[in-house]
């Protein structure tokens, strides 16, 4: 047993004889102040840090929340835009199924054998003018909707990038 402690000793880590207690105590101490200085360097860093990051914060929402306001104030003109071009097609659709009325009408007259001969031989003109006038309807229908349609929907709103 004398033996191990003997061992024991000599694997101890031994402080070297030419600091005297005072150096040691010294230099602990110096340490320890050491420590402190840098612990409250590293604390005042982090707040900086903190504050830079919160600066960047405040940062981003606004220039997300002035992105959001002027999607939604496009949006809002791409609606508008889009109800005119709605109501332009209702009107149009209207306007065409008004003139396939009428050529069903011209169509039941020349069917009706109580209409007189001389009046039926006027329907074939009747019915082809109306046909063009339903075709003149769906051209001018066309050129108006592309003379509108600069609605795009692939078009990035969100910061138009």
């Amino acid at each position: 047993m004398k033996k191990e402690i003997l061992n024991l000793k000599s694997t101890l880590p031994t402080v070297d004889d030419t600091y005297s207690n005072v150096d040691v105590l010294g230099n602990t101490f110096g340490r320890y102040f050491d420590y402190k200085k840098e612990t409250a360097l590293i604390n005042h860093e982090t707040q900086k840090v903190e504050q830079q990051a919160k600066v960047m914060n405040k940062q981003i929402e606004a220039n997300l929340k002035l992105s959001l306001d002027e999607n939604n104030k496009k949006l809002k003109k791409e609606m508008k835009h889009l109800k005119v071009i709605a109501k332009f097609l209702d009107k149009s659709s209207k306007n065409q199924k008004k003139i396939l009325d009428h050529i069903v009408e011209l169509t039941s007259i020349l069917r009706d054998p109580e209409v007189q001969k001389d009046i039926k031989e006027y329907i074939p003109n009747l019915i082809a003018m109306a046909h063009q006038q339903l075709n003149d309807e769906r051209a001018s229908s066309m050129q108006n909707i592309n003379a509108m349609g600069d609605f795009d929907l692939n078009r990035k709103l969100i910061g138009d990038e």
